[in-house]
């Protein structure tokens, strides 16, 4: 037979809950960004994940991506290997360290990655339009506040990598 919640303990409705929120807002705006990218280019979120992060912090090696991105060894190699296969990254040796690889979108990458960007932008600019700017740059800045948060919180060992959904 199943669990019984008493009518205090149901109060906790997780769809209130801001974390919750924010997950499903950054879920669903992903998947319908993916929507538009992955039939013209034949790329997955995770790709396009790769590739944002690769433009804002080339040059890097796969190891920093992954690190930065939150993707275990598994998930970086596969999408590194379909971005080197169509040919929207680049890799070349460190010359300061010859076991190291350092990646680059390549000049096809940087054209796709730069249309990816106007959808995106498009697509914030659809999800902000009931919002005026005020209300926008506040949002904005509460979100920074919110992520500066958590990071003090994973630094000081607070949160360890757990995922909650």
């Amino acid at each position: 037979m199943g669990l019984t919640l008493s009518e205090e303990e149901k109060l906790f409705d997780v769809r209130d809950w801001v974390p919750y929120q924010l997950w499903r807002l950054s879920q669903e705006a992903g998947y319908i960004l993916e929507d538009h990218y992955s039939k013209e280019y034949n790329i997955k979120g995770e790709s396009w994940r790769f590739m944002a992060m690769l433009a804002s912090s080339a040059p890097v090696s796969a190891k920093e991506l992954g690190e930065l991105l939150d993707m275990d060894q598994v998930q970086v190699t596969r999408a590194l290997n379909k971005l080197l296969d169509i040919g929207f990254v680049s890799r070349r040796t460190d010359p300061k360290d010859r076991r190291k690889v350092i990646l680059n979108l390549s000049k096809k990458g940087a054209e796709v990655y730069q249309s990816i960007v106007l959808m995106a932008q498009e697509l914030e600019k659809e999800l902000l339009a009931g919002i005026s700017e005020k209300e926008q740059t506040s949002f904005k800045e509460t979100l920074s506040v919110l992520l500066g948060t958590v990071e003090k919180m994973r630094i000081a060992g607070e949160s360890k990598k757990r995922r909650i959904f």
